[in-house]
């Protein structure tokens, strides 16, 4: 299995999580363990979703991240092409569970 590349930043007032490489199916289920992991400390802090280092995301991928837009993920992404992944995230996408579980 291709592990993902993330960097988890942890301060008093944000969790940020900066991915890196491609977010495909073959890593979307651990980098949500690694969200879940996070987020049970995450209290009132804003949950950031660095972009800038990824270089391609699949339908798995692009899941994952609705999903984390659904629940208040601010997206940076300051690239041209980090830009074109964000605008790729379904605003209103709404995630079965079953089809969630299988990224």
């Amino acid at each position: 299995m291709l592990r993902p590349v993330y960097y988890l930043h942890d301060t008093p007032t944000t969790l940020r999580l900066e991915l890196a490489g491609t977010l495909s199916a073959a890593n979307a289920a651990e980098l949500e363990r690694v969200w879940r992991t996070g987020s049970s400390t995450l209290g009132t802090r804003a949950l950031v979703v660095g972009l800038n280092d990824v270089t391609a995301v699949d339908d798995a991928g692009r899941r994952l991240l609705a999903r984390w837009r659904q629940l208040g993920a601010t997206f940076v992404a300051e690239s041209a092409a980090a830009r074109a992944i964000a605008e790729s995230i379904p605003e209103g996408l709404v995630i079965e569970r079953k089809a969630a579980a299988g990224y």
